[in-house]
């Protein structure tokens, strides 16, 4: 029986592709993982970026950074030209951005211009970083903004171990004459104010409820 479906007249060219393709069930490379940006190979990264049409693309990006502008790619060309679609595009490098319009500064500046204020939490602040940041925003703003300013900040989350300890006692003085602590230690077993309140009755009961002896 054949090992394949190719008619008796199939050349030999036809027959070594049919034989080099039947190994592919045994790649073990998941076809939904191919084109999945988070998920898919390294390796393929830059055809995947092309396959959904990354505007800009550096090989010095780190993968995060590279698998994120693949992933977040649709929604930037979907509203491509807003600030919607800036914040996007330069989210996928680690930056947050507050987009400052010239009506909102103070003065206002001249019309369609616009100042940018990022927080670099996983971009560092790099000449080289700083010009390719500025090619996204050329890329992905409106053609009829121009971008004035560019205010970099940095915040930083530590990881804080935060540790408390409480701490909580009586002090208690022993006068030197006592001898027999076991009362002392009931208190401390069972809490002053219980062992307190047995003492005082125990006196009530000796002292004013009980007659006193002629030698007392």
């Amino acid at each position: 029986m054949s090992e394949d479906l190719l008619p008796p007249n199939a050349t030999p060219h036809e027959r070594a592709l049919a034989s080099a393709m039947a190994r592919f069930t045994g790649v073990p490379v998941v076809v939904r993982e191919v084109s999945t940006p988070l998920e898919a190979p390294g390796e393929i990264l830059p055809w995947l970026a092309w396959a959904f049409s990354v505007d800009d693309w550096f090989a010095d990006w780190s993968d995060s950074q590279k698998r994120q502008s693949i992933a977040r790619s649709v929604s930037v060309h979907r509203y491509k030209g807003t600030i919607g679609a800036l914040r996007e595009a330069l989210l996928a490098l680690g930056l947050e951005i507050r987009v400052i319009e010239w009506y909102q500064m103070d003065p206002p500046g001249d019309p369609y211009t616009f100042d940018l204020e990022i927080d670099a939490r996983q971009f560092e602040v790099t000449r080289d970083n700083l010009l390719k940041m500025l090619q996204v925003v050329d890329v992905t703003k409106n053609l009829r903004s121009h971008l004035v300013n560019v205010v970099p900040g940095a915040t930083y989350l530590p990881n804080l171990n935060l540790a408390t300890t409480a701490l909580f006692g009586v002090d208690t003085t022993v006068d030197r004459h006592i001898e027999d602590l076991s009362l002392l230690m009931d208190a401390v077993a069972n809490g002053f104010e219980a062992t307190s309140a047995a003492v005082d009755l125990l006196h009530t009961l000796v002292n004013e409820t009980m007659p006193a002896p002629n030698y007392w």
